[in-house]
């Protein structure tokens, strides 16, 4: 039986970064994990006539395990495992659970809003979106990860919307917890759980809309 635990902050946002080199091969993710880009505090900021939008959670609730580290998506070791429960909040304030029991199969996808790779990612799936190409039955959520305050786009609150992303979003903690627990190794960064919370693929790059589509398929009949 799965036990409730209280996610530890177990690495700083530099450690996300640097995992994410080979992925995004940004410089924000260098100037990262050498500590000279500082990481989003984890208060919440007002803009101007509206209500307080929080950039990363401030902490985050995890039923069970971590997954192992993404090292071949064609030999995932993590595939048929049951992925982590977490509970975070999004970017207004109210509470988002990835990995529990759904009514169909979810994609989770893991953003950085530095990362080029996954500013090419986000069009290809909207593309997908826009022509129908999507299954009716996938719940789709993102995840904002390695939040860097003086990279490209921020904050990613409003990057998300300029994006034109309108899935929910869990705003990971400034040590991008949820990303590790997932075993995260590059942005972007993709996960499909079955409707019971377990894994069905992971894949780590940007992919044109055609390739999306075909992984996804491919995922789903497995």
């Amino acid at each position: 039986m799965k036990t409730f635990v209280k996610s530890p902050r177990v690495a700083a946002v530099a450690l996300a970064a640097m995992l994410a080199v080979a992925a995004c091969g940004s410089d924000a993710a260098t100037d990262a994990a050498n500590g000279t880009a500082p990481a989003a505090s984890d208060s919440a900021t007002e803009p101007e006539g509206g209500a307080a939008v929080l950039e990363v959670s401030a902490s985050l609730d995890v039923v069970g395990e971590p997954l192992p580290p993404l090292e071949d998506p064609n030999a995932d070791a993590a595939v048929g495992l049951t992925a982590p429960v977490i509970t975070g909040q999004q970017f207004d304030g109210t509470d988002i659970t990835i990995g529990d029991e759904t009514d169909g199969p979810t994609m989770l996808v893991f953003l950085a809003h530095w990362c080029p790779h996954c500013n090419d990612e986000i069009p290809e799936i909207v593309k997908l979106r826009d022509q129908g190409d999507l299954p009716d039955n996938l719940n789709i959520v993102g995840v904002s990860t390695a939040v860097v305050e003086d990279r490209e786009n921020y904050p990613p609150s409003e990057w998300i919307v300029e994006k034109d992303w309108t899935w929910p979003v869990l705003a990971d903690t400034i040590d991008a917890e949820a990303f590790q627990l997932y075993g995260g190794t590059g942005f972007p960064y993709t996960v499909i759980l079955n409707s019971d919370g377990s894994v069905k693929a992971r894949t780590s790059g940007s992919s044109s809309a055609a390739e999306i589509k075909d992984w996804i398929d491919a995922a789903l009949r497995v």
